[in-house]
């Protein structure tokens, strides 16, 4: 059997539609008994020895007149076929709109057109960027200089936890980079988890973020101006870092540094007292909307939570009072 280009598409006739697409997903219908065929899956069906050429052309032959990104696009189509799925190249089957979506991938056991939905994929290399504001959208398939494939989910999720405490109200002393209470009510670390005890005394030493949080609820008043303190230290990022550091509080959530593992904070969903704490379940990373990720990057980003039993939760700030939470882990399909 031969297929023949036409606008970018391979054209396939004789018994194609009952041999390729009835059975096993491939192409789209024609007229009669013609498919069309992606590139790609044209491709496969030359590799498996289904088709034997296109125009002349032999599986090699073929490959080599493609686009430059057809090899990722092909390594990740194989490497999903393998695996038992049914994918239909650019979504086109659910008339999904979005440009970045390269493959519609159904549940096992489900094909085109009418089969379940696992997952929207995009494909890039590893040498590719992923501008923060489209994670969220889609699964990613990254494939990297050997040919390997590397899967990440990007899902936006709304994080909510079961414990808001508001401590009595305290005096503190700026310093530096942190502010320092002298004999706080026991209950301010213990149960609200603000702050760590100075060893061998009742003091405690706040981070900046968390005494600009509690001065703009009116439980703390200190002798100079925090946030003026911590812009000095940190720029615009204190007040971004604050404002994630606040909508967490008011969500139930309890963060605290992330410093030690390379994030802005590690954040608890459950927490009793300091004698009973949980492991944290996320790592958040406050990321400007503007920001774009090297592959490598989030990839390391989300080693490093999975490495530490947490999971990789972005924070996306626009400058606004609007946040985006992206939570991004590795899966395999």
């Amino acid at each position: 059997m031969e297929g023949h280009l036409s606008d970018g598409v391979v054209v396939v006739g004789e018994d194609a539609k009952q041999r390729f697409h009835d059975s096993r997903g491939y192409g789209i219908p024609k007229k009669g008994n013609e498919i069309e065929l992606d590139p790609v899956e044209a491709a496969h069906l030359l590799l498996r020895g289904d088709l034997d050429n296109i125009d002349g052309m032999d599986f090699i032959q073929f490959i080599s007149a493609q686009k430059p990104d057809f090899s990722a696009q092909f390594s990740t189509y194989l490497d999903l076929r393998f695996r038992g799925f049914h994918l239909t190249p650019d979504g086109a089957s659910n008339n999904l709109s979005s440009s970045n979506i390269d493959f519609t991938v159904y549940e096992r056991g489900t094909k085109p057109p009418d089969g379940v939905v696992k997952y929207e994929l995009r494909v890039i290399g590893e040498r590719s960027t992923i501008p923060a504001d489209q994670l969220g959208e889609h699964t990613l398939a990254i494939v990297d200089e050997e040919g390997e494939l590397t899967y990440f989910n990007t899902t936006e999720i709304e994080p909510n936890g079961k414990k808001q405490f508001f401590p009595p109200p305290s005096q503190g002393i700026l310093l530096t980079d942190t502010v320092l209470l002298k004999n706080p009510n026991s209950t301010f670390h213990k149960e609200g988890f603000f702050g760590q005890h100075i060893p061998n005394t009742p003091h405690i030493q706040l981070s900046l973020v968390e005494a600009a949080y509690l001065c703009n609820c009116g439980l703390l008043s200190i002798n100079g101006n925090v946030l003026h303190q911590g812009r000095k230290t940190e720029g615009d990022l204190f007040d971004h870092r604050l404002s994630v550091y606040t909508v967490l509080r008011k969500r139930g959530l309890i963060p605290k540094t992330g410093f030690k593992f390379g994030f802005d904070f590690r954040v608890y969903q459950d927490f009793n007292t300091t004698e009973n704490v949980l492991h944290s379940e996320y790592l958040v990373k406050v990321i400007k909307s503007e920001h774009v990720f090297s592959t490598k990057e989030l990839s390391l980003n989300v080693r490093l939570a999975v490495g530490v039993r947490k999971r990789t939760l972005f924070a996306i700030v626009d400058g606004s009072s609007n946040i985006r939470w992206v939570l991004v882990e590795r899966v395999t399909p």
